[in-house]
């Protein structure tokens, strides 16, 4: 991520998690992202670790990729930690360009992505890129625009 900053504390157990970076300038980058991502990490309670709209710690339930044969959806269903969150969140992307799903092995267990930290929506000449940040691994998502909606 160029502003989000996701950092494996030295003891292992944890994260140094600071979105301030992308806080300072997301009223700029905003400007040139598409609506409903603009929409999507604007909203106050996005970065907020104590609201029960933040992302930190949702786990990925489900994604759906489907290609109409002239353009491909995708659809992210993110579970909800059940101390922090009343909802999971489903994301629905259109117009995707690229996926890319990185997981890391955890000492010698199959490999799996783990919990959701933070996330990072860039403008993209397609329309805007989405990093995703996991305990154990990351997804990215380039595509025109998304609809996100908790519940």
């Amino acid at each position: 991520m160029k502003y989000v900053r996701v950092e494996p504390l030295q003891d292992r157990y944890g994260y140094y998690l600071d979105p301030q970076g992308y806080l300072e300038v997301l009223p700029e980058v905003s400007k040139s992202l598409p609506v409903g991502v603009a929409q999507f990490v604007s909203d106050p309670g996005h970065y907020d670790f104590h609201n029960s709209h933040c992302i930190k710690d949702l786990t990925l339930n489900k994604i759906t990729l489907s290609d109409d044969g002239d353009l491909i959806s995708l659809e992210v269903i993110l579970a909800p930690n059940e101390w922090k969150h009343e909802s999971g969140l489903r994301i629905q992307y259109s117009d995707v360009q690229a996926l890319d799903v990185s997981t890391k092995e955890t000492d010698g267990t199959l490999p799996r992505l783990g919990s959701l930290q933070l996330d990072e929506a860039l403008p993209h000449p397609s329309g805007f890129s989405h990093e995703i940040a996991f305990t154990c691994g990351s997804i990215t998502i380039v595509a025109a625009d998304l609809v996100a909606a908790w519940g």
